[in-house]
């Protein structure tokens, strides 16, 4: 799902940043494998620890001129069942309304570039 292109290392750096400064302790470019058996990488893991209790979010991020459409999140929604019920995340430049709906009903989280900034001091 991801790109290798150099606007793409823009956009993961705004993403690492951005979780960061919500203080999530960020892992980097994890492959894990599922309950099927199946390797499956993820750009980032975002962790945070509240008592007692690590709760992590898969975190996918893709850098397209064109919005996500619904399709990528069906196919990243499969991948986390193989994760008995982890939350997951995709980061992208702008998701379709549909995808925005979609995000809404399943309880995935969904940012766009623009609502990465970090607040200034």
């Amino acid at each position: 799902m991801s790109t290798n292109n150099i606007e793409e290392n823009k956009l993961y750096e705004l993403a690492l940043n951005f979780l960061q400064n919500m203080e999530f302790e960020v892992e980097e470019k994890i492959i894990m494998v599922g309950n099927s058996g199946k390797k499956h990488y993820f750009d980032l893991i975002a962790k945070s620890h509240s008592d007692l209790e690590i709760k992590e979010i898969l975190v996918k991020i893709i850098d397209w001129k064109r919005a996500v459409g619904v399709d990528i999140l069906i196919r990243f929604e499969r991948v986390l069942k193989e994760f008995n019920g982890k939350k997951g995340m995709i980061i992208s430049n702008k998701f379709s309304e549909s995808a925005e709906k979609f995000a809404k009903r399943r309880g995935l989280i969904i940012y766009e570039r623009e609502h990465l900034k970090i607040p200034q001091d």
